[in-house]
């Protein structure tokens, strides 16, 4: 598992391959999913990750459904993921996240490594707005032994996200929708397939 990799991104250009590599915190490989580039805001980096993309774990695998926008901001413990699929369950999905960090990929494209905390911020087209998977965070804390202060800062991080989603606050008041659409103007056709 990378450590100590720089939060900014810098030589970046639209197109660019990008691959969100997510960890679990005892340095076990989790979630990977392809996508690409499409350039920062004040909010930080955005990546597209079309339909059609595989997006696997260890021991699971399948083809997304469906076109999706990820932010991986520039400050925060948490990558966000925007749906505008109306059969997509999912609107938005934040994965508190911790030691968020960029890295060059040696044939070209960029990496984006982070270490999943378990606590999801979701707001569902079924449920609504809650926080998920409070009990794996529960159970890993333990397990895997997160230090205090960082339980305490995720924890922290989850509530004011679920406030920040729950008022519409930017990027949380449809931003992600214009980055939907210049994803899919100009990468439609690039998946990982």
């Amino acid at each position: 598992m990378p450590a100590g990799l720089p939060r900014d991104l810098i030589g970046a250009i639209p197109g660019d391959l990008v691959v969100a590599r997510a960890w679990k915190y005892d340095g076990t490989p989790h979630w990977v999913v392809p996508g690409r580039y499409l350039g920062e805001d004040q909010h930080g980096q955005w990546v597209y990750q079309p339909t059609g993309s595989l997006v696997s774990r260890p021991g699971h695998g399948h083809w997304a459904e469906s076109d999706a926008v990820c932010l991986i901001p520039h400050t925060g413990s948490w990558l966000g993921t925007f749906y505008d699929d109306v059969h997509e369950d999912f609107r938005i999905y934040l994965d508190l996240s911790t030691q968020i960090g960029w890295r060059a990929l040696t044939r070209g494209g960029w990496e984006v490594n982070s270490v999943d905390m378990d606590l999801d911020v979701v707001d569902s087209r079924s449920r609504g707005l809650y926080l998920d998977d409070e009990d794996e965070f529960a159970e890993h804390s333990a397990l895997m032994r997160y230090p205090r202060r960082l339980v305490e800062a995720i924890d922290a991080e989850a509530r004011t996200l679920l406030d920040a989603v729950g008022s519409h606050l930017a990027p949380f008041d449809g931003t992600a929708h214009g980055w939907l659409i210049r994803g899919r103007t100009e990468f439609s056709r690039t998946s990982s397939r």
